[in-house]
């Protein structure tokens, strides 16, 4: 690390390399304590709370949960170090704000309410008797509340309508709230806004320089630190501030950060902040294998991921990551290109989180899976030509994550994993709720959902197993089954007399399995994270090739 006055005269030419990795494949989903020395967070496999300590990478589980499906999610250390508020999904389908003590003991629940069915605590007041929670509301109503450690009463400070600020704080006197929030109504662009613990006044702080999100306190407060984003390429700025109101103009003081989530600022000043490190990029390649892969976005490389082919085979669609982070959810957008022209245009969807396309198939919409601005998951249908999307099913979730659906082969109807296997008709409009049941339950066991080319056969996994089933019901039979590896994705062959499914191993393996049970290991090697894609000529296929993840960086900015 450089010495302090070195960062203060360098400081617009720092850069995310400049900073201190301490926390390698890491997890998002918390803070670091005032001391830097612990980081609260999410254990992937299990959905517990636990804490890290940075420096000998020893962890400590600190929650124990009862039912299968609870989990935790965001948390932040109190001033001390000795407490952790977290958010806890529970076994009814709800979010809970939790308090459990860093040594595991003492684990109860502050807040209860399912009409704020999400809640995310943001920040401890300095004298560690409440807690800056934001609570997200059945009706779509998000709301900045106060959270009072005895007795666990919400002071609701502000209402946001359907909108929620990216990130919370308050200041090191109690006095002020800072946060970001849309600069004007179905703005795409945010700006930095201070808030009085009362709610009584309301100034902004940063406004109409660009996309400025994720504040935070300096530990004198006497200054902001905030991220601005331009489609990707973020920065770090801060902005002094007396008494509520910015004084002067704001201050690069990092550079080029990359794909940057701001986790908390020490006591020494030390910002820490997570990052997505690596790349993925959509590859092209024959399915024999014979010939070298092609990347198909020279334009936006190492940020694509998800193709899918379009019916008549002359364009390939993908998602493609833009702007910055936000708790495990990238900004994309859909490219799409003409393989005669070799055109490429971006699709701009005002979805917050997509993860699977889909074509239609008269190659006019997108069944595209993710979540909507008032945080329901499910399908949605986009346009090709516009970008506009409309929600065919929706429903409230404790996980950012898209449903898994698939067009039927009349492009009139989806089948998707719900509750079970259903099919849902799009003629007369999701209101109507025109469902068929084609397998019940198991929705938590089942994925990889493929409808085949034919229209008359469903194939997905469940249990390490691949199993098929006719769309108009009978009985689903097993046609492989994958051990304990699981599958990367399933693809139907052309004709519809088999699939190829894709297993994990290094390389991952490709095996063709007839609807007999026929299983045969193709000799082809792609490296991918995913299944492929493959085209309606059969012979060449897309898929995801890279990898990414989560980092904990830390960057002195002093006090």
């Amino acid at each position: 690390m450089r010495p302090l006055a070195a960062i203060l005269s360098l400081a617009c030419c720092l850069t995310a390399e400049e900073s201190r990795l301490v926390w390698g494949e890491a997890n998002l989903l918390g803070a670091p304590s005032r001391d830097g020395q612990w980081m609260s967070y999410v254990d992937g496999q299990s959905g517990e709370l636990a804490v890290r300590e940075l420096a000998s990478g020893k962890s400590r589980t600190l929650t124990h949960k009862k039912t299968e499906g609870e989990f935790a999610y965001f948390s932040v250390l109190a001033p001390d170090g000795k407490s952790v508020a977290y958010a806890w999904f529970n076994a009814e389908g709800f979010y809970e704000l939790r308090v459990v003590g860093t040594d595991g003991a003492g684990e109860r629940i502050l807040y209860r309410n399912e009409e704020a069915g999400f809640v995310q605590p943001c920040a401890w007041t300095p004298d560690g008797k409440q807690i800056l929670t934001l609570l997200f509301r059945k009706d779509n109503i998000s709301q900045i509340a106060m959270v009072a450690l005895v007795g666990g009463v919400a002071r609701v400070l502000k209402s946001l309508q359907w909108v929620y600020p990216n990130r919370m704080d308050i200041s090191p006197d109690g006095k002020l709230i800072v946060y970001d929030s849309p600069a004007s109504n179905g703005s795409m662009q945010r700006d930095i806004y201070a808030l009085s613990v009362d709610g009584s006044r309301e100034t902004p702080l940063v406004s109409g320089t660009g996309n400025d999100i994720f504040p935070l306190w300096k530990r004198d407060g006497k200054a902001v630190v905030y991220v601005r984003d331009a489609g990707g390429a973020a920065d770090i700025w801060d902005q002094a501030v007396a008494e509520g109101n910015a004084v002067g103009e704001p201050r690069k003081v990092a550079g080029d950060v990359g794909r940057v989530l701001p986790l908390g600022i020490t006591e020494k000043g030390d910002y820490y902040f997570g990052r997505r490190a690596g790349v993925v990029d959509v590859m092209v390649a024959e399915l024999d294998g014979k010939t070298e892969p092609v990347k198909v976005s020279a334009n936006l490389a190492g940020v694509n991921l998800a193709p899918a082919w379009s019916g008549d085979g002359k364009h390939l669609a993908w998602l493609t990551r833009l702007g910055s982070e936000n708790f495990g959810q990238e900004s994309r957008v859909i490219s799409v290109a003409d393989l005669e022209s070799r055109k490429q245009r971006v699709l701009p969807v005002r979805l917050p989180h997509m993860e699977r396309l889909r074509w239609s198939p008269d190659d006019k919409d997108l069944l595209v899976s993710g979540t909507d601005r008032q945080g329901r998951r499910g399908l949605y249908v986009v346009n090709v030509e516009t970008g506009a999307a409309r929600g065919v099913v929706q429903e409230r979730a404790g996980t950012y994550h898209g449903l898994e659906g698939v067009w039927s082969a009349d492009g009139n109807s989806i089948v998707y994993l719900g509750d079970g296997i259903r099919l849902r008709k799009l003629a007369e409009g999701p209101a109507e709720g025109n469902e068929k049941v084609l397998r019940a339950g198991g929705a938590g066991k089942l994925g990889n959902l493929e409808i085949a080319p034919d229209g008359k056969w469903l194939a997905y996994t469940m249990e390490g197993k691949v199993m098929v089933v006719g769309v108009d019901g009978g009985e689903w039979r097993q046609v492989a089954s994958l051990r304990e590896s699981g599958a990367m994705g399933l693809e139907w062959l052309r004709d519809s007399t088999g699939l190829l499914v894709s297993v994990p191993g290094v390389p991952p393996g490709l095996w063709r399995v007839s609807l007999s049970g026929k299983a045969e290991k193709l000799g082809t090697r792609l490296e991918r994270v995913d299944g492929v894609r493959l085209h309606p000529d059969g012979r060449r296929v897309a898929y995801t090739a890279g990898k990414v993840w989560e980092e904990v960086r830390v960057i002195g900015l002093g006090k």
